[in-house]
């Protein structure tokens, strides 16, 4: 064999042992950046779901200051009228603690189309990203659709599970212009509602959501925010304080921990609650504090 035979040979082989390894470690970096989704970990994202009649706006200055706070602005997630699902942004896999918008362009949708379409995200997310965990962040309507999205799909294998459930205004009890009830309604110290709202065009009943809740994942962290404006009405102005709190009759016993957080007065008008420096920062510690 001629001596430059021999070279290419030698050249071949050194060739393919640094490709092997080039691969070896790229499959290992991978693997690692995944595995930081898991529970608690950096790479964990966090879903900001708007209210009805919401849009980017609404979480904007949420998403804002969660990024000051240690997230960091990824995507923004867009759902036509259809549900047909656009991107925007840019997500890498070693991106640390992403946020991510998701944003309704229906501005009004009913909560269980709602649900339908923030599964198929998360299965995306899965899917595009191998997140196996995420947290999520609801005002208003978003909550509720946060919540019964984890609560019907939290037994699909190839769904994420959520680790950190943040509530603002979450109306599981009804919403007061749509509630023959009004502000008349209250909870017991286990969150109970005396009166169970029923079905509307866009919101499940009360019971409705105590039946899915009997599957929702018993390891989230909740924290549920709800405010009272003064007013006389024991309300946000939208949603009344019992049917805020009625979030801890729904999941309180399943949940990790669960904590309740009260804003009075202007800030605690239904809007100014998610655009609101106190609250902010509140949430910003629960999601990202290393402790």
């Amino acid at each position: 064999m001629s001596k430059t035979a021999k070279t290419n040979i030698i050249l071949i082989i050194v060739t393919l042992i640094v490709a092997f390894f080039a691969v070896f470690f790229a499959i290992r970096s991978d693997n690692l950046l995944m595995s930081r989704s898991s529970r608690g970990g950096q790479n964990t994202p966090t879903l900001y779901v708007h209210g009805l009649g919401g849009s980017r706006r609404s979480t904007n200055h949420l998403a804002t200051i969660a990024s000051r706070d240690g997230g960091n602005r990824s995507l923004v997630i867009l759902v036509d009228k259809d549900g047909k699902i656009d991107y925007r942004g840019k997500l890498q896999l070693n991106t640390r603690k992403p946020i991510i918008q998701v944003i309704f362009q229906k501005k009004f949708t009913p909560v269980d189309k709602q649900v339908s379409w923030l599964h198929e995200i998360l299965l995306r997310l899965r899917d595009h990203y191998g997140f196996k965990y995420y947290n999520a962040v609801g005002h208003s309507t978003g909550a509720v659709t946060i919540l019964d999205t984890a609560a019907k799909y939290d037994k699909d294998e190839d769904m994420p599970k959520l680790q950190k459930f943040v509530s603002i205004a979450g109306p599981y009890d009804g919403v007061i212009k749509l509630s023959s009830m009004g502000t008349d309604n209250y909870v017991d110290s286990n969150g109970k509602p005396m009166i169970y709202s029923e079905a509307n065009k866009w919101f499940p009943s009360y019971q409705t959501l105590l039946n899915d809740c009997k599957n929702f994942p018993k390891d989230v962290s909740v924290l549920n925010i709800y405010g009272n404006d003064n007013s006389k009405q024991d309300s946000d102005g939208v949603v009344s304080v019992a049917s805020a709190k009625s979030l801890k009759y729904l999941i309180g016993k399943r949940a990790k921990n669960y904590e309740e957080i009260p804003v009075n007065g202007v800030n605690g008008q239904h809007s100014r609650l998610h655009h609101n420096i106190f609250v902010d920062h509140i949430i910003a510690r629960f999601l990202f504090d290393e402790n």
